[in-house]
């Protein structure tokens, strides 16, 4: 019932788990910034006002992460899991619904919500499903409460308006022009269980990387992934299509050239935040090394700050630096008690 407090050398050898946390840390530092930096071209005033379909951009960063994916056969061998598949699938459909969480609830509250979930789901993966070893069981769950209340302070620093403006978020791009994401209320319940179900299977989206662990190690597992992608993503726009036809909709336009060029970086950067991920999680481990990845929430929000200007005001700053140093500290307490 409980996770293992501790594993021997010997065991962990016979599992194939070089762990070496100096790699892990530094590895979930940079998923942190890629995954963190991943969204910011969708948020271009370009693809707000070309509206380019969700599905058609997703069309696009599988591409990009199809064709990267075969970067990893410089460092490893080629090697095929059908968990590689299953990953992907789930990918394909996350960020789907991810992308209809946003646009009913919003991009903080959905955001925080998920980023929470995850962080809970991948811990306990790790520790009760997969028997990973947790030095301190309290102070690891104390660690996780920690990151969860620090992002949720962050997702707030976002709704803190100076115009007291309810009802939509407004984001300001570079040249000064308002872009507003409005929520109308009765769609925000259907948001906020879009937002759950990206939480639990975010935090679920690594486990098919421990179960293919017997055939592939580490990077091994990108080659398959991508080709599990590629798959999904052509099953789902078949979907799609069948369902635009039932309903006497044509096919969204592709939007060369407005979209092909910020979802095909969208891609790339969610692609290395995907290969550092399963660095962090090969040296440190589910229950530590994915809840660690989460804190791209920090990455993000910084990005709303600096480029987008989403957070104004003295007091909507204060909050998230707060909120960001409650973070950090919970990295900090997870680092030293959760391995």
């Amino acid at each position: 019932v409980f996770p293992r407090r501790g594993r021997t050398l010997h065991e962990a050898e016979n599992i194939g788990e070089a762990m070496d946390p100096t790699t892990g840390f530094a590895a979930a530092l940079a998923s942190t910034v890629f995954f963190g930096s991943f969204g910011v071209p969708i948020k271009s005033q370009a693809i707000v006002q070309a509206q380019v379909d969700p599905v058609v951009f997703q069309c696009y960063k599988t591409a990009a992460c199809f064709c990267s994916s075969w970067l990893a056969l410089l460092f490893v061998d080629f090697k095929f899991t059908w968990w590689g598949v299953v990953g992907a699938a789930i990918w394909v459909g996350n960020g789907t619904v991810a992308i209809i969480a946003v646009q009913k609830a919003g991009l903080s509250i959905a955001q925080a919500l998920w980023s929470g979930l995850s962080i809970f789901v991948g811990f306990l993966w790790g520790a009760y499903v997969f028997q990973e070893p947790v030095r301190d069981l309290p102070m690891a769950l104390f660690a996780l409460l920690l990151m969860a209340c620090g992002m949720a302070g962050t997702a707030y620093a976002v709704t803190m308006k100076d115009d007291g403006a309810k009802g939509h978020q407004k984001l300001l791009d570079p040249d000064g022009d308002e872009v507003k994401y409005r929520t109308k209320e009765n769609n925000k319940m259907v948001g906020l269980m879009c937002a759950t179900y990206v939480g639990f299977a975010n935090g679920s989206f690594m486990t098919p990387l421990k179960y293919a662990n017997k055939e592939v190690k580490g990077l091994e597992y990108l080659v398959s992934f991508g080709m599990g992608a590629a798959i999904s993503t052509v099953f789902l726009y078949w979907v799609y299509y069948a369902f635009r036809t039932a309903t006497g909709r044509p096919m969204p336009p592709w939007h060369w050239d407005v979209a092909a060029k910020p979802a095909l970086l969208t891609g790339l950067l969610w692609s290395a935040g995907n290969a550092s991920s399963i660095l962090a999680i090969q040296h440190l481990g589910l229950a530590v090394g994915w809840p660690l990845v989460q804190c791209q929430l920090i990455v993000s929000t910084v990005w709303g700050i600096v480029y987008y200007k989403e957070v104004t005001g003295a007091a909507a700053v204060g909050v998230f630096v707060t909120s960001a140093l409650v973070v950090l500290a919970g990295v900090v307490v997870l680092g030293t008690h959760g391995m």
